[in-house]
């Protein structure tokens, strides 16, 4: 089905025509889900008054899968199909291709949520449905992996190292699916420093120069081959020595991946970025990405010290601080443009970006906090920053573009 079909066609054919309208809906559907979940989880256990919610599995482990590969794979197979044809010289797919492995994916997923509120009797159920997502992303990345095979475009390293990364997030997800909760530690580790941490920085290393010196005179593009491997390696290696039984060892590489990190957001420009809203969403999220191996470096040297460590501060420098400031930055991009609307964050958005640094602040100091009280600020701010951001943009993907545009 062509994109100009689809427009004619009104919501239904939009959305089964555009792979980013598709997969972003279903990613901020699923978000919003997830973030009211957590709240209302985290909520009952510090609000005597607030019911606690039934569970299928530990909440603690589907947190954990939900957070890191629940939605963000989602968004990434909507911009793969979207801008990666571009990427890699290649004509776009039709929706035969994507559309299918799709609707597996998000009907899977999507139905996670629901399946462990229905209680311990459905824990089966719930890892059927990860089975489920896990399979239609296997079959999305083959059907990118063939794009990929198709182009004769000369620089193809990006998209090969998001596959890779995609591959190591859906055996995480398989793994659950075996295991069940059994599989926590593995899938957490794979998860985070596979699949996530080295899937955006990819996208960072290829995005963040272009669009900074397309937007502000007189700085440079700078992304040399060496930089993406300490990237793209730095989590890769981290993640290596974890799953070794090395935790206390990961300082060799967080300190100085921390260091290099912190000082190539000076070197792409943060401070010239901060008059354009869009472009300073994209710096300050690469910014907890130096910050977060910095902590996680601090970390490992308290236990090699014999220390307890402050374990939960850089994980949540590098889900919330990272991951999510940049999932918003880069999809806010992605919906405005490809909607027809100008490339900018509105009051709203910047607000909303505010707040969720206040969030990762929050979650990092809550190692320090009494109690509950950061942990359970975060979760209910966590929430109040995605949800009205899910309405905001969600009828984007299912409405024509303001510019009359066809896709």
């Amino acid at each position: 089905m062509m994109a100009h079909e689809a427009v004619r066609q009104g919501t239904l054919g939009r959305l089964a025509a555009v792979p980013h309208r598709f997969f972003f809906l279903a990613g901020v559907v699923q978000l919003a889900i997830v973030s009211l979940w957590w709240a209302w989880t985290i909520g009952a256990r510090t609000l005597p008054a607030l019911p606690a919610l039934p569970s299928a599995v530990p909440d603690t482990v589907l947190h954990a899968l939900l957070m890191l590969t629940g939605f963000c794979p989602l968004f990434m197979f909507g911009f793969l199909f979207t801008a990666g044809p571009r990427w890699l010289g290649v004509d776009a797919p039709p929706p035969a291709v994507w559309l299918p492995p799709g609707l597996l994916a998000v009907t899977a997923v999507l139905a996670i949520v629901p399946l462990q509120l229905a209680g311990p009797g459905a824990a089966g159920a719930v890892r059927v449905a990860a089975a489920g997502y896990a399979a239609g992303w296997v079959w999305l990345a083959l059907r990118f992996l063939l794009l990929l095979r198709a182009s004769a475009a000369t620089d193809k390293v990006h998209a090969t190292l998001v596959l890779v990364a995609l591959a190591a997030g859906a055996g995480a997800v398989a793994a659950f699916a075996v295991a069940g909760p059994s599989a926590f530690a593995w899938m957490k580790t794979v998860a985070l420093w596979g699949f996530l941490l080295p899937a955006f920085v990819v996208v960072c290393h290829r995005m963040i120069p272009f669009f900074t010196a397309s937007a502000i005179p007189f700085v440079s593009a700078f992304r040399p081959w060496w930089l993406l491997a300490a990237m793209f390696g730095a989590p890769v290696a981290h993640g290596v020595l974890d799953a070794a039984g090395l935790a206390r060892w990961t300082w060799w590489v967080d300190l100085p991946a921390g260091a290099l990190m912190l000082w190539l957001t000076v070197r792409w420009g943060l401070a010239q970025s901060l008059k354009n809203r869009l472009l300073t969403m994209l710096h300050i999220g690469f910014l907890w990405y130096g910050i977060g191996f910095a902590l996680s470096g601090v970390d490992a040297l308290m236990m090699q010290a014999g220390g307890s460590g402050i374990a939960p501060a850089p994980l949540h420098a590098l889900t919330i601080g990272f991951a999510s400031s940049l999932l918003m930055a880069m999809v806010t991009r992605v919906s405005c443009g490809h909607s027809g609307r100008t490339l900018a964050a509105d009051a709203l958005t910047w607000r909303l970006f505010q707040l969720l640094q206040l969030v990762a602040v929050l979650r990092v100091a809550a190692v320090v906090l009494p109690g509950n009280v950061g942990l359970a600020a975060a979760a209910l701010l966590w929430a109040a920053v995605w949800v009205p951001w899910v309405a905001r943009y969600a009828p984007l993907y299912w409405r024509a573009r303001a510019d009359g545009r066809p896709g």
